[in-house]
């Protein structure tokens, strides 16, 4: 079952692809932070989606604002993990967040801010950039398994807008190991 739903209307409507195992429930859960900046939108939230489901678990890609600075991201990535837990049919001990560049990084972030999720995947994070308050030394407030992904030639193209996410992952495995928290 696969459908578009607003998730917050705060401060303005945001929506996202929803998408949910046949049965009645309750499922474990996984809310899938995508890529990209302004209106480039990276790493399939649809897709993400329907493929959560067809595994077993409800799927969830909120859609966040269309902005270049991550000003206000973290907030509607939060709003999307609350909109997800809400649902009746949502095993609420079992909720996972994925997230794909941008999105990685904000799924780091979510995790340190002690997100209700019980692990988290990030997959070629972005590196964020300094406004948006996050640092490395966040590690030391993530208590959950953390599966860091990335490929070893990520090292800055013109679609990562020259970031090197390899190096990226890299520093949060580093930063993670540190705070005693061993990434796989």
């Amino acid at each position: 079952e696969f459908g578009e739903v607003a998730y917050t209307t705060t401060p303005e409507t945001l929506k996202g692809y929803l998408c949910r195992p046949s049965g009645a429930g309750p499922f474990p859960a996984v809310s899938y932070n995508h890529g990209g900046v302004g209106g480039i939108i990276g790493g399939a939230p649809k897709e993400t989606c329907e493929a959560l489901a067809a595994a077993g678990f409800v799927g969830f890609a909120p859609m966040r604002r269309q902005t270049r600075t991550m000003g206000g991201h973290p907030n509607d990535v939060q709003a999307g993990l609350d909109y997800l837990e809400g649902l009746d049919y949502v095993d609420r001990n079992r909720v996972a967040m994925i997230g794909f560049s941008r999105g990685g990084a904000l799924t780091f972030m979510a995790a340190a801010r002690s997100a209700a999720i019980k692990a988290a995947v990030i997959m070629a994070s972005a590196d964020p950039p300094p406004e948006s308050g996050f640092t490395l030394a966040d590690a030391a407030r993530i208590r959950i398994p953390v599966l860091l992904l990335v490929a070893r030639n990520d090292t800055g193209s013109r679609k990562t807008m020259g970031q090197n996410t390899f190096d990226t992952v890299q520093r949060m495995s580093a930063a993670l190991t540190e705070a005693g928290n061993t990434p796989k």
